[in-house]
């Protein structure tokens, strides 16, 4: 059964009116393509839009086929009806509704209400923001044109407001596309229980930026773009180049195999020798895309001599390569939408090593997580080059290269750091004094139990004192020892009653302020860290506790690596380092549903990586004199 706005899928057919001359036709109209709209999101959540057929929709509703075609010429127009629709009662309300004085609380409230919108209707709301690029045509140009209201309706305020005024008008189309691609990340990965958590931070997100400190300009000259050749070097290259081309001149809907075949110069058989179908050899063309992409910006952030700096080259050299590939532009930006809900987690897979250079650069003291601030970054730069794509063409891409580095740094450096580097300039940050706060953020009674209810959060002091079994006396000092600690990452806002309530994620030094560290500042860290987990280790070994579970993991791998394989073990234990967090979430999840918030066991993961001295690698030679 599927939850519509017409009532679930397994109850249509009972709304069907009595029969007799007592209704007028208008009216059993009106019932009959309400019931075939709710059966259309039912079968489109189910199937797809290319998979539903007349028939289901028939099944589902009750209505019979003879007044399916009295009401609508084909699946389209019906799918095209349920959307405008859906558009017209859930989406008109939100974009016509005046703002309130606090422009910064009417836009929170807004977010919320779009991201319940969507959590109460999953199906509806996946049918509008995934489905309609399959099912393209006017479907597409409905979401496009509520988009650009959106749009517009946001330019318009920052302009008016005294804060936002100055900022560039590409910041609006960046923030409507953080929002529109979160929540199409959410209903793709079937994570709508969590939206309002999700609206709450992409709002500390957005409303964190300020304009920068001068207009930023606009990066080097286009490029020229020439006509991208389809030779190559075997068959499945050349048949995914043919396709690229393809895709730019045709919907991915009316392409076919035969199509690709003729324009890739092969026969069909050699090209279903290849890929099964056309959805398969989609999926390959955006592996190929996103490999591509990733190929050309990872290189340029290392070759750069720091991490902002390497944000720049990173996406300078996405958006060059972008600008010299105009069919590739077009598939990672537009057509991978027409491939629905796989594409676009095709899309996902593939750029994740440029999202992860994002997390790196994601700030500690935004009360959103670093994944969801860099997917949000992520989604946002891509659907600013989306927009820049249609409207101006391939050759405007490398111009988005200042824009999008001040959106990623600037809630890390700051302004004025943020736009030198967005125009390539150097610039000096002053270095955190972050050995004493990460000291201090460890201490005090209960701590880890305070830690651990605020990742729950937000709670107020009575609340954390109930899931810790605290005394609040206790826990209201912890708090206030962590309000003065800015790398404890501590959210504060205040609830309805007006009571403060508390919010945190776990501490994190970001790789870029790691980078602005003295090596006597980063061992001074290192020390800090290593004694307390040295302390916990030795502390668990005396209690007996260490061994105690069979599931507990100790590794102690040798390695030798390049420099390559530094980066990619970073990245793989930056990967643990979110997945471990995830799993403290859903722990913590269990526990209460299970009305057991305060028992459970601690726990400590230990993620550690370093260069041992040289004489410790392949054929050395140890000095076992040496404890």
């Amino acid at each position: 059964m599927v939850e519509t706005p017409w009532g679930d899928s397994g109850a249509l057919r009972e709304r069907m009116l009595p029969p007799g001359p007592g209704n007028a036709a208008e009216t059993v109209a009106d019932n009959q393509r309400k019931r075939l709209f709710g059966a259309m999101v039912a079968s489109v959540a189910e199937r797809g839009y290319w998979n539903t057929r007349v028939s289901d929709l028939v099944e589902i509703s009750g209505v019979s086929l003879r007044s399916f075609y009295e009401l609508f010429p084909d699946k389209r127009a019906c799918f095209i009806a349920a959307v405008d629709s859906l558009m017209q009662t859930a989406i008109e309300p939100v974009l016509q509704s005046p703002p309130d004085e606090d422009w910064t609380d009417d836009s929170r409230q807004q977010l919320r209400t779009v991201a319940a919108l969507v959590a109460a209707q999953p199906a509806a709301s996946k049918m509008c923001l995934v489905e309609s690029y399959v099912a393209g045509g006017e479907a597409v140009d409905m979401i496009e044109s509520s988009a650009v209201r959106a749009e517009h309706l946001l330019r318009k305020r920052l302009a008016a407001s005294s804060r936002w005024a100055g900022i560039s008008a590409d910041f609006s189309t960046i923030a409507l596309a953080v929002v529109l691609e979160s929540l199409r990340s959410s209903l793709i990965k079937g994570q709508t229980r969590r939206l309002s958590q999700l609206a709450d931070e992409l709002a500390a997100v957005l409303l964190a930026y300020e304009p920068p400190s001068q207009p930023l300009r606009t990066a080097a000259r286009a490029p020229d773009v020439r006509p991208e050749e389809l030779e190559a070097s075997d068959h499945a290259e050349r048949a995914l180049r043919a396709f690229e081309a393809l895709l730019v001149e045709q919907p991915f809907a009316e392409t076919t195999m035969e199509q690709i075949a003729r324009r890739a110069r092969m026969s069909v058989r050699t090209l279903y020798a290849n890929f099964p179908g056309r959805e398969e050899l989609m999926l390959a063309a955006v592996d190929s895309a996103a490999a591509l992409a990733i190929a050309s910006a990872l290189p340029a952030f290392r070759r750069a001599g720091s991490p902002p700096e390497g944000i720049r080259a990173a996406l300078g050299a996405f958006f060059g390569l972008l600008a010299t590939r105009p069919n590739l532009a077009n598939l990672l930006l537009r057509g991978v939408y027409e491939g629905g809900a796989q594409a676009l987690e095709r899309r996902a897979e593939g750029l994740w090593p440029l999202r992860s250079l994002l997390v790196r650069a994601a700030p500690t003291e935004l009360a959103a997580a670093r994944n969801v601030f860099s997917e949000a970054i992520l989604g946002g730069v891509l659907g600013l080059a989306r927009r820049r794509l249609i409207a101006d063409g391939p050759g405007a891409l490398p111009g988005l290269t200042p824009i999008c580095t001040y959106v990623v740094l600037a809630p890390t450096l700051g302004v004025e750091q943020a736009t030198a580097a967005a125009e390539g300039k150097s610039y000096e940050r002053p270095r955190p004094d972050v050995s004493a706060a990460i000291r201090r953020a460890a201490d005090g009674l209960g701590a880890d139990r305070v830690w651990l209810a605020l990742g729950d959060g937000p709670l107020s002091i009575a609340q954390i004192a109930a899931r810790t079994a605290l005394d609040p006396a206790d826990v209201e000092a912890t708090i206030a020892q962590l309000e003065e600690e800015p790398l404890a990452s501590l959210n504060v806002t205040v609830g309805e009653n007006g009571e403060r309530l508390y919010d945190s994620h776990w501490p994190f030094i970001s790789t870029v302020d790691w980078s602005e560290l003295t090596q006597p500042e980063r061992e001074q860290i290192s020390t800090e860290i290593l004694r307390l987990m040295e302390s916990e280790t030795r502390a668990a070994l005396a209690a007996g506790t260490f061994d105690s579970r069979l599931e507990r993991f100790l590794v102690r791998l040798p390695m030798w690596l390049d420099e390559r394989g530094w980066q990619e073990l970073c990245d793989a234990l930056e990967g643990s380092f979110e997945i471990s967090r995830e799993i403290q979430e859903r722990a913590t999840r269990r526990l209460q549903a299970g009305g057991g918030a305060a028992e459970g066991s601690p726990a400590r993961v230990f993620l550690v990586s370093f260069e041992p001295p040289p004489n410790t690698g392949p054929g050395a030679k140890v000095d076992r004199s040496q404890p």
